[in-house]
């Protein structure tokens, strides 16, 4: 189960939008507000260029935001997209220990709010240029490539008539995009160099106000303002609907798949998230916001140690706080039933018998060794003499 692990402050008003960098070394709320950004080493909010607290002016309201890091530069870059249109890019700098402004984007057209933003792998190798997906609400998908010197280079924007654009997501196998409609239930694929319409998937959930896809681009789930249904991607074939508390407001809650897609993880409006099982659809969990309210965001994020979860408050005119969970890879407790190789293992060593048992046996091997070095000492000029 995931356990409370800290409570981080300084937003000043509704977050739309949260996100893990990888390597979980930060994480990013963005809404109303601005942006703020924590150091999850330390848990101190780091400074960010240029921000302005002005909820009443779209370039200060993000509603979107995407990580990246660099290997070859060990550089970790936050892009945000904003109500106004833009999208500015920060990189972090490691000597300093502050974001600064690597560059701002304002898009042709301008003026129409990003809706999403997605890339295409959070992890850039040496060599290689990061490729973002930008969704905005005139309906355009603008796919760009990235260098870790902050080159900004669009390969593609397209406009597709009568289809209200939610949200555009990477195929994480083809670097394709997968295009969601808002109201009608079409998913189109663009081809990954041109933008040209691969194919066009009807019968998907009416409406879609957030969604999301697995690490493996096979699933994925919308949230249609009652609940939430998962869909498999190259069919739409419907796999399950997730039903959480009934909302009291149908503004669009956040899902996002946890802890290698086993898990999924939604906003909802009663002050808290809600853990879900992919297999079975059951609640596992509610994860608490103390403020209470709208929980409209959430991300989750894996690391060496365990699963990371992290939940924010949405209200209006009010400070929010960003409250992190977190649950160890190693199961709280293993029964001997279990058939699991792994979960065998850990079960042995763990029994305080066997241990005695191992201590024993070595000990054993010990004095068999200390015997035959013994043995070996006392006839050597026996086996020299046998052998002239």
């Amino acid at each position: 189960m995931y356990q409370h692990l800290t409570t981080l402050q300084g937003a000043r008003d509704a977050v739309i939008s949260l996100s893990f960098s990888p390597q979980a070394k930060f994480i990013a709320a963005a809404g109303y507000g601005g942006v703020t950004v924590w150091d999850l080493e330390s848990f101190e909010a780091i400074p960010i260029p240029n921000s302005i607290y002005n909820p009443r002016n779209p370039d200060h309201v993000y509603s979107a935001s995407a990580w990246l890091h660099f290997e070859q530069a060990d550089r970790y870059v936050l892009l945000l997209g904003s109500q106004g249109g833009t999208v500015s890019i920060l990189q972090w700098d490691e000597k300093d220990k502050v974001f600064r402004s690597m560059v701002r984007v304002i898009p042709l057209p301008s003026d129409f709010q990003v809706l999403s933003i997605d890339v295409y792998q959070a992890e850039i190798a040496i060599g290689k240029l990061a490729r973002v997906v930008v969704a905005t609400s005139d309906d355009r998908t603008t796919v760009s490539s990235l260098s870790s010197s902050g080159e900004f280079r669009e390969i593609y924007s397209v406009s597709v008539q009568d289809f209200p654009l939610i949200a555009a997501r990477f195929c994480k196998k083809t670097a394709d995009v997968y295009a969601f409609e808002l109201n009608g239930g079409t998913i189109l694929r663009l081809d990954d160099k041109s933008g040209d319409i691969k194919s066009n998937q009807k019968y998907g959930p009416d409406p879609m106000g957030t969604v999301c896809t697995d690490d493996s681009s096979e699933f994925f789930v919308a949230c249609t303002g009652q609940d939430f249904q998962m869909f498999r991607l190259d069919t739409i074939e419907h796999i399950r609907t997730f039903s959480g508390p009934e909302p009291v407001v149908l503004f669009p809650k956040v899902v996002t798949f946890a802890e290698d897609g086993n898990v999924l993880i939604a906003g909802t409006d009663k002050g808290r998230a809600v853990v879900f099982d992919i297999t079975s659809g059951a609640k596992i969990q509610q994860l608490k916001y103390n403020k209470g309210g709208l929980v409209q965001p959430v991300a989750a994020c894996t690391t060496t140690e365990g699963f990371l979860v992290a939940i924010a408050g949405s209200t209006m005119q009010a400070s929010s706080d960003v409250e992190i969970y977190v649950k160890s890879h190693l199961p709280t407790s293993t029964s001997k039933s279990n058939g699991n190789a792994g979960a065998s293992l850990h079960c042995t060593f763990t029994d305080r018998s066997s241990v005695l048992r191992y201590i024993l046996m070595i000990l054993g091997i010990l004095l068999m060794l200390h015997g035959l070095y013994f043995l070996a000492l006392t006839h050597a000029p026996w086996v020299c003499y046998c052998f002239h």
